[in-house]
């Protein structure tokens, strides 16, 4: 038994660190997205639905990327608890936080309310994935920049 207070997974939250993590995670998420449907090569010879449908895949992927990498970076910065809790706690909180308003909110004027959050809920579905490959990913490095 340590002397120094206990376990260092063992106490609570580092709550602050988490929170800094969450909203970074939901501009990333958001950022990435735009970012990878503005530099995304397009083909010229697809009709109108090809391309909107690519460009929703790309925007899609772009925001599961970004939600990964929040989820990661949560898991290597914060201090105290569970490091992969903490890298799944600060993706799903950036998505929801972030994503999902920037998918509702930016809908076009010809999609009901309920299309778009339906939609943002089918991104939820790769984004979980995502989230969850990011906060092992960060854990584990975590884990082994501890160990050297």
């Amino acid at each position: 038994m340590k002397s120094d207070g206990g376990d260092e997974n063992q106490r609570p939250f580092d709550g602050s660190r988490l929170a800094v993590c969450a909203a970074a995670t939901a501009g990333l998420g958001v950022a990435t997205a735009e970012v990878f449907v503005r530099y995304s090569p397009r083909a010229h010879d697809v009709g109108p639905t090809a391309a909107a449908l690519g460009d929703a895949f790309t925007w899609i992927f772009g925001a599961c990327v970004g939600v990964s990498i929040g989820s990661a970076a949560a898991a290597l910065f914060v201090r105290r608890g569970s490091r992969f809790f903490a890298g799944m706690l600060a993706g799903v909180a950036g998505f929801w936080v972030g994503v999902m308003p920037y998918v509702v909110l930016t809908a076009p004027s010809d999609e009901s309310f309920s299309d778009a959050f339906a939609f943002a809920v089918i991104v939820f579905a790769p984004g979980f994935v995502f989230v969850a490959a990011g906060a092992g990913l960060g854990a584990g490095l975590r884990h082994l920049r501890s160990r050297v």
